[in-house]
C-alpha cells in the first residue's frame, strides 16, 4: 500500500508541475450579484475541484497518508511482537486499507468543493490513523490483564505451598531433585535415587535427635554429581560440601535452565497428552517458532508444543563448557528430567513424543537422539531434522553460499558496538558491513533493553559462545545416528528430514544416501517454495507435511 501510495504522489506531482509550466492556473473566480457592503461592489470567489487549490489539498493529504504509514510502521516494529503477529495487525491493515480505497478513488472521480473534501479527507485520515493505534495497544492491554491475573495467581498458590509447607513433615515439604549447573556429573535417575536416599536419612536422624534449632524446617533432595555422592558416602565432611553445594544450585535455580515457553489449545478443553519439543537454529530464540507452534496447537489440540531457547541464545543463560551438542542435547535431557514436569503439572510426567530441530537445533535434535542411545533412555517416536544434513562441513556442507551465511555474520555481529539505541540504527550498521536486510530485521529479535538505561539496546545472546556451537555443527558427524537410529518397544524411531527445494546442498548423493535407510525409518521430504528458512519461507506447506505424518 505504501508502495501504491508513492506512486498517486509522484503522478500528482508529474501532473501539477506539467500544468503549472503549460499553463499555470488561477482560481475560479464567478461573478455573482452585486452585494451591497457598506456601499461597495464585492465579486464572490469559489474554489471548485478542478482548481490549483484542490490538487495542492490532495497533494497534501497524500504525502501525509505516505510518510504517516511509514512512521506507522516504525511504530509497530517497536511494540510488542504480541501485535506483529496477531489478528490485531491483520485489523489494522484492513483499516487502512479500507481507508484508501475509500479516498483515492473520491481524488480523482468525485467533485466537490474543495473545503467539502479537506474535512473529508482529513476526518478519514485520521480517524483510521487513531483506529490503528488503538489497535496496537490492545494486545499490550490484554497481556497486562493476563499477567495481573497469573501474578495473582501464583501469589495465591505460594502462599496455599507455604502453608501447606508449615504444618507438614520435613518428607512431605520435599521438592523434586535438582543438580548444579556447575558440575559435569551425571544425570542418571540411578544418582538422583541415591542422592534422595542420603539426604531422607540424614533428615530422618535429625528428626530423631531433636537437635534441630529451627522448627518447620524445608529440607530440598537436591541431585548431585556421582564422585560427589560416591564421595558422601565415606566422609561426613564431603557430605555437608555437597549439601551447601546443592544448597547454592537451589539459589541458582531460575539462572541454570534453558528457557522456555509451552503452548497448548485451552480453549478445546482438552488435555495435551503428547508433548513436540521444537529447537530453533543459530542467532534464533524461542520466538522464531512461536506463531508456528501456535497454530499446530489450535489444528491439534491433543498436542503441546514446548520451544526452547538453546544454551547461549534468547534468554538462556551460557552455562559452562564445553559449548557443543552434546552439551546442548544435555540441558534438554535436564529440561525434560527436572523442570517441566514441575512447572506444568506436579503429578505428570512429560517425555517428548517429537522432537523437532531447524537447522542447528536438527542436529541437537540428532544429538538428543544420540543421548537415548548412550544412556538407555526411552527416545522420541519421531525426530524432525528441518533443512539441516547430518554431515561435517567438510562433506555435507562443502557448497554451502557463503553469502550472509552464520560464518559471514558473526564475525559483523561481533563488530557492531552495542548498547545501542534504535533497533533502525543496527540494521543500518549491519547492511553497511554487507548483511542483507532480511538478516540485519531477523537479528533485531536477539535485542534487549539494558538494565541500567531503558533507551538502550543490548544483545541477549552470548556471541562468543554461539561460535564454539557453530564450530561444533560443522565438524560433528551424525549419520551414525541416522543409519542406526535405536529402537523403543519394539518400534522403529522415525527419523524425518524435511529438505527446502532451494537449498543446493541438498544433493542427489544425500538424498541417496537417506532413501537407503527407508528400512530404518528414515524418511525425507522435499518443501516446495522454500529456502532454508522453512517455517516463513512455506509455513503452509511445512504444516501440511507436519500433519501428515507426525500429528496424525
Amino acid at each position: 500500500m505504501m508502495k501504491v501510495l508513492a506512486g498517486f504522489l509522484i503522478v500528482d506531482i508529474v501532473i501539477l508541475v506539467s500544468w503549472e509550466l503549460v499553463s499555470p492556473s488561477d482560481a475560479v473566480v464567478k461573478a455573482e450579484a452585486v452585494a451591497e457592503i457598506g456601499g461597495l461592489a464585492v465579486d464572490r470567489v469559489r474554489c471548485a475541484s478542478s482548481s490549483s487549490v484542490f490538487v495542492g489539498l490532495l497533494f497534501f493529504w497524500k504525502a501525509v497518508m505516505l510518510f504517516g504509514g511509514l512512521y506507522l510502521s516504525i511504530l509497530i516494529r517497536k511494540v510488542s511482537s504480541d501485535f506483529q503477529e496477531s489478528v490485531w495487525i491483520f485489523a489494522s491493515a484492513c483499516v487502512v486499507l479500507f481507508s484508501s480505497l475509500l479516498l483515492l478513488p473520491m481524488g480523482y472521480f468525485v467533485t466537490l468543493s474543495a473545503i467539502a473534501f479537506f474535512l473529508f479527507f482529513s476526518f478519514i485520515v485520521l480517524s483510521a490513523t487513531m483506529l490503528v493505534i488503538g489497535l496496537m495497544l490492545v494486545p499490550k492491554m490484554l497481556r497486562l490483564h493476563d499477567l495481573a491475573t497469573s501474578g495473582a495467581s501464583e501469589m495465591s498458590k505460594t502462599t496455599r505451598e507455604k502453608q501447606t509447607a508449615s504444618s507438614g513433615s520435613e518428607d512431605d515439604a520435599q521438592v523434586a531433585p535438582l543438580r548444579s549447573r556447575a558440575s559435569g556429573g551425571s544425570r542418571t535417575s540411578k544418582n538422583s535415587k541415591n542422592s534422595k536416599t542420603s539426604n531422607n536419612r540424614k533428615s530422618s536422624k535429625s528428626n530423631k535427635g531433636g537437635k534441630s534449632g529451627k522448627k518447620d524446617a524445608i529440607r530440598v533432595s537436591l541431585r548431585v554429581p556421582a564422585t560427589i555422592l560416591k564421595a558422601s558416602a565415606s566422609t561426613s565432611l564431603e557430605v555437608e560440601k555437597a549439601r551447601r553445594h546443592n544448597d547454592n544450585a537451589l539459589a541458582r535455580r531460575e539462572k541454570s535452565t534453558l528457557s522456555y515457553r509451552v503452548f497448548e489449545d485451552t480453549s478445546s478443553g482438552k488435555e495435551p497428552t503428547k508433548t513436540a519439543l521444537v529447537m530453533h537454529g543459530i542467532l534464533g530464540n524461542k520466538l522464531n517458532w512461536r506463531t508456528f507452534s501456535q497454530k499446530l496447537t489450535k489444528a491439534n489440540p491433543d498436542w503441546r508444543f514446548i520451544c526452547l531457547d538453546l544454551r547461549g541464545h534468547g534468554d538462556s543463560p551460557s552455562f559452562s563448557e564445553p559449548h557443543n551438542l552434546e552439551a546442548c542435547a544435555d540441558d534438554v535431557v535436564y529440561v525434560f528430567d527436572l523442570l517441566i514436569p514441575l512447572k506444568l503439572a506436579a503429578h505428570l510426567k512429560v517425555e517428548p513424543t517429537a522432537v523437532l530441530g531447524h537447522s542447528f537445533g536438527g542436529k541437537v535434535a540428532l544429538t538428543y537422539l544420540q543421548q537415548c542411545m548412550q544412556h538407555a533412555r526411552a527416545p522420541p517416536s519421531q525426530v524432525w531434522v528441518l533443512d539441516s544434513l547430518p554431515g561435517t562441513g567438510a562433506t555435507d556442507y562443502a557448497r554451502r553460499d557463503l553469502t550472509n551465511s552464520i560464518e559471514t555474520i558473526l564475525p559483523v555481529v561481533k563488530k557492531i558496538p552495542l548498547p545501542i539505541r534504535a533497533k533502525a540504527q543496527l540494521i543500518k550498521d549491519l547492511q553497511g558491513h554487507g548483511v542483507a536486510l532480511g538478516e540485519a530485521q531477523w537479528l533485531t529479535t536477539n535485542l534487549r533493553l539494558t538494565s541500567k538505561s531503558p533507551e538502550l539496546y543490548e544483545w541477549k545472546m552470548d556471541v562468543d559462545v554461539i561460535e564454539q556451537l557453530f564450530r561444533s555443527f560443522l565438524g560433528s558427524d551424525l549419520w551414525p545416528v541416522v543409519e542406526n537410529p535405536p529402537a523403543t518397544e519394539g518400534k522403529d524411531v522415525e527419523i524425518h528430514f524435511v529438505h527446502a527445494s532451494k537449498n543446493n546442498m541438498w544433493t542427489s548423493e544425500l538424498l541417496d544416501r537417506l532413501d537407503a535407510q527407508q528400512e530404518n525409518q528414515v524418511y525425507h521430504h522435499l518443501l516446495e517454495k522454500s529456502g532454508h528458512w522453512v517455517h516463513i519461507d512455506n509455513p503452509v506447506g511445512l504444516m501440511k507435511i507436519i500433519q501428515t505424518y507426525m500429528l496424525q
